[in-house]
């Protein structure tokens, strides 16, 4: 699933290309993910120029003169690209918006598990509300995790993907925080000591900023705006790296299941505490 330097990734090329743009038509092979409905979609955003777009979480936003909000959620497969009308269909097309000057925004997604919805300000404010701090937030201290850990007993890389604590965080980068923080992700989360704490924090931001220079990792599906591949895969520092050396003691990475996820680790620099 494309996570927090992903999704930012696509939201960044987007700003650059589409806004100002009008959407002309809205036509879709996929109904299920056009929200609420494709009838009402196009009613409402027909004839709108695309004002801004914005992240928050895993969800792009784009916010349209009608003062409505179209929110693309790419789940497992999703994948969002502007295209000239003329170019061949891109693999998975189920969405397409049409855009002046002969562009076409098109969601494409192999699973069918992502949506385009429409939203108005207030329904999104109560999404908004719903979704955990942010790591590049403010409110994203060492007290709010101190707070955060200590009230449960769940593993903590089990914690620290709760989308409604912390926001944008999915498997890729909590494995990769995690070592470079030195946690076993089994350990309990009130359990870390404030200097882990601290050190689990700084390491979040690091991993998601590293994200966010190779413009997210295309181990599998995800593309950017543009259809290239990211090269975040290529700095991987334990996520499916499985059996290969790690670069911190030359161990081997082990991997396991943890909340029905695939899990990597390094037995020696993430030793569990007791």
């Amino acid at each position: 699933m494309p996570e927090l330097p992903e999704v930012e990734t696509i939201k960044r090329d987007l700003q650059q290309l589409v806004v100002g743009k009008k959407i002309l038509d809205v036509t879709t092979d996929s109904p299920k993910q056009v929200k609420p409905s494709l009838k009402l979609v196009k009613k409402a955003i027909i004839g709108m120029a695309i004002k801004k777009v914005e992240r928050r979480a895993k969800l792009i936003q784009i916010f349209l003169s009608n003062n409505k909000i179209l929110i693309i959620h790419l789940k497992l497969t999703g994948r969002v690209l502007i295209r000239d009308k003329q170019d061949p269909l891109d693999k998975w097309q189920h969405v397409t918006i049409n855009l002046n000057g002969n562009q076409e925004l098109r969601f494409c997604d192999l699973r069918k598990f992502g949506w385009v919805k429409l939203v108005t300000n207030k329904e999104l404010q109560i999404i908004n509300k719903e979704l955990g701090v942010e790591p590049f937030d403010k409110e994203f201290t060492v007290d709010y995790l101190k707070k955060l850990f200590a009230k449960t007993n769940r593993a903590i890389k089990i914690v620290i993907m709760d989308q409604k604590k912390i926001s944008g965080i999915g498997n890729i980068y909590a494995n990769d925080a995690l070592f470079l923080a030195g946690i076993n992700p089994r350990r309990p989360a009130k359990k870390l000591r404030n200097s882990e704490v601290t050190k689990l924090r700084k390491a979040i931001k690091k991993v998601l900023k590293a994200g966010i220079k190779h413009r997210g990792a295309s181990d599998q599906h995800y593309l950017d705006a543009l259809g290239q591949k990211g090269s975040y895969q290529d700095h991987f520092l334990t996520y499916q790296r499985d059996g290969q050396k790690c670069f911190n003691c030359q161990g081997k990475i082990k991997r396991i299941k943890l909340g029905g996820r695939s899990t990597f680790y390094c037995p020696v620099c993430q030793h569990l505490m007791p």
